[in-house]
C-alpha cells in the first residue's frame, strides 16, 4: 500500500513538473517572437537615422494591439517553419484565453 501511495506521489509531482516545464516552453516561444519583432522595429529604425541609407517609407508608429498582432505573427510564422515533430498542443492558434481573446 505504501509502494503505491508513493507511485501515486511521484506520477503527481511528474505531472506538475511536466506542465510547469510546458508552460515554461509556452513563454519562451513567445519572448522569442517578441525578440524577433523587436530587433526588426529596431532595424527599421536604424535605417531611418542612418546617414547613409535613404528611406523610402516612414518609421511605423504602431499601438500596442498591432504589436501584438504583430508579435503573434511572428509566433505563427515560427511555428509554420517548425518540423512535424511538434504537436498541435503548443502552437499559436492556441494562445488566446478562454474568452475567445
Amino acid at each position: 500500500m505504501s509502494d503505491d501511495r508513493d507511485q501515486e506521489r511521484q506520477a503527481d509531482a511528474m505531472e506538475r513538473q511536466a506542465a510547469a516545464l510546458e508552460a515554461i516552453a509556452t513563454e519562451l516561444r513567445y519572448q522569442n517572437a517578441a525578440l524577433v519583432e523587436t530587433i526588426d522595429v529596431i532595424d527599421q529604425l536604424a535605417a531611418h537615422v542612418d546617414d547613409h541609407h535613404v528611406s523610402e517609407t516612414e518609421p511605423r508608429n504602431r499601438s500596442g494591439a498591432a504589436l501584438q498582432t504583430a508579435i503573434a505573427d511572428r509566433l505563427f510564422e515560427r511555428d509554420d517553419r517548425e518540423d512535424d515533430l511538434m504537436n498541435g498542443l503548443d502552437r499559436s492558434e492556441n494562445w488566446s484565453d478562454g474568452d475567445g481573446r
